[in-house]
């Protein structure tokens, strides 16, 4: 028999159990959801960076021109759709300049995340020895 006075373990911690998981499921589930947020945000830059590369490829080539980087930069980032709503500009005569913009997806409403990233490459040029 358990005196009322002192109760015994088992009835001081009736309870603690749910309280714990209140208290800790919403903690692990926000964890969660910024982990996921990261992800995203990192493939989004990833996705950027690739698209950025690919376009400065296309438009330092021997014949290329900086409408066909800008639009094989466009498509290579379209192609995923991570990377919301991608811009490309292409600039430079000698030194090509690539770059991409857009948004990552988010999981909480109203944040938006803008992703940029940009590439520069010398334009090809063939040279024959002895001639500038």
């Amino acid at each position: 028999m358990t005196c009322r006075r002192f109760p015994g373990k088992a009835e001081r911690e009736a309870g603690s159990a749910a309280l714990t998981t209140a208290i800790i499921f919403p903690a692990v589930g926000l964890l969660f959801l910024a982990l996921l947020q990261a992800v995203m945000v990192s493939v989004a830059g990833d996705i950027a960076l690739s698209a950025a590369e690919e376009g400065l490829r296309v438009a330092r080539a021997h014949h290329g021109t900086t409408a066909q980087g800008r639009t094989a930069a466009v498509q290579f980032a379209r192609a995923e759709p991570v990377l919301r709503s991608p811009v490309a500009t292409v600039t430079g005569s000698t030194t090509v300049t690539v770059r991409v913009t857009g948004s990552a997806p988010t999981i909480m409403p109203g944040v938006h995340i803008d992703i940029t990233r940009t590439v520069r490459g010398a334009r090809e040029r063939f040279t024959i020895p002895g001639r500038p």
